[in-house]
């Protein structure tokens, strides 16, 4: 048998002419020592690999063109890829260099595709890891009215369920102890409202915009105006991260977020607009409480007050709770307590972060400011308060107590 036949194969091929019913048809290629030959219907010929043209096509480069310069009327084409790796094609020299042309679009279309596949699937996965970083981001998108608007109407509605003390006695109390404490943020966008709520658990919480709420247990609980102040440089440091803002956008989607992010926050200021629940039953991730206990240390120190309020407010509470459970045997109601305790059911004071507070305070030392005065006439205050509070439902009370100017120093 002749060696041409020996290595001769046939292809299934379509062809592009004139002469072709409706200009096109199909047909099939063979490939022998003199070139490639055609069959499509009536159309029969061969093409030397002279001034043959081989190129990839169609989709995914799934297709293998072929032209020849002494016919530039006649198109054909093949999806048999397999008529590349052919010896007789590739022993022509023309024909390996287009070959190996072809090869290597082909695997920079595979990687192309390969890289978007890969993206796509690491876009979402990288949002899901840096969330953090992208809802911090993206809560900065948010105008800082939207945020006071939002604070307003949740505090509104908080005010319902609790009667505040009285605007005007509440801003005289609370001023010289909070005067210090607001004066020593740094270009603050926002005016804080500080109300203080007859509510017996130990707790108080922050709300976008600037609005705190401390309840009248807290008061009556804390030993000292450091362990006062230092849970409330606390609450304002949630507000001045956005740690409110940032858990509410950290539970949207994350096409939500991916749309903040690269400039788009409709889809994200309706969110936020419906999430008035969440922030009153919300409790901050470990991540938030030891951001803000760090911003606390510093801004207690930066006013002049003593920080080891923070950590020895959080131990005491501990303390009582530990022994008020050991006398609790029943579950559900161990659990109860357990919820009812206020601030650690919100704010979990774990002994490694009561560490990494005391690492963060150091050694106290230092001219801090002596208000223990102002806080025990707040403390009577609000024991009598609390005493001649009726139960009527309550009124709304506010006061907004304005940063003052900072001085040089």
């Amino acid at each position: 048998m002749d060696a041409a036949a020996l290595i001769s194969t046939t292809y299934p091929c379509h062809a592009f002419h004139a002469s072709l019913p409706g200009g096109r048809d199909t047909g099939e290629l063979q490939l022998t020592q003199t070139g490639l030959s055609y069959q499509v219907a009536s159309l029969v010929g061969t093409l030397p690999f002279a001034r043959l043209e081989l190129t990839l096509g169609g989709a995914a480069n799934k297709l293998i063109f072929i032209k020849h310069l002494d016919k530039p009327d006649l198109v054909l084409y093949t999806s048999d890829l397999g008529i590349l790796d052919n010896p007789v094609l590739r022993a022509h020299p023309e024909c390996s260099r287009q070959i190996g042309v072809a090869r290597r679009k082909r695997a920079q279309g595979w990687g192309i595709l390969l890289g978007l596949s890969l993206l796509l699937l690491a876009l979402p996965l990288g949002l899901l890891w840096q969330m953090g970083s992208f809802s911090d981001y993206a809560a900065r998108k948010i105008p800082v009215q939207w945020e006071e608007k939002l604070g307003a109407g949740v505090a509104a509605e908080q005010a319902l369920e609790n009667k505040h003390m009285p605007k005007a006695e509440t801003e005289v109390l609370l001023k010289p102890l909070t005067a210090p404490l607001l004066q020593a943020l740094q270009d603050s966008p926002y005016h804080y409202t500080i109300v203080i709520a007859n509510d017996s658990s130990t707790n108080a919480f922050a709300l976008p915009g600037g609005y705190v709420t401390i309840n009248s247990g807290l008061i009556l609980k804390a030993g000292s105006a450091e362990e006062l102040l230092g849970v409330l440089a606390h609450e304002i440091s949630h507000v001045e991260q956005r740690h409110g803002m940032r858990s509410i956008i950290s539970n949207a989607s994350i096409y939500l977020v991916a749309s903040a992010v690269f400039g788009d926050v409709s889809g994200l200021l309706a969110t936020v607009g419906n999430a008035a629940p969440m922030l009153l039953s919300q409790q901050y991730s470990r991540q938030f409480e030891t951001d803000a206990d760090e911003k606390a240390v510093i801004l207690l120190q930066r006013a002049h007050i003593n920080p080891e309020g923070l950590p020895r407010f959080f131990e005491r509470m501990i303390a009582e709770e530990k022994a008020a459970m050991e006398k609790i045997d029943n579950k559900q109601a161990r659990e109860a307590y357990k919820n009812a305790m206020g601030l650690l059911s919100t704010h979990p004071a774990s002994e490694k972060r009561l560490t990494n507070l005391r690492s963060l305070i150091g050694q106290s030392k230092g001219q801090y400011l002596n208000q223990e005065a102002a806080f025990r006439d707040l403390q009577e205050a609000v024991k009598k308060f609390v005493a001649t509070s009726s139960e009527a439902e309550p009124k709304k009370s506010e006061t907004t107590l304005e940063k003052p100017s900072v001085s040089a120093s």
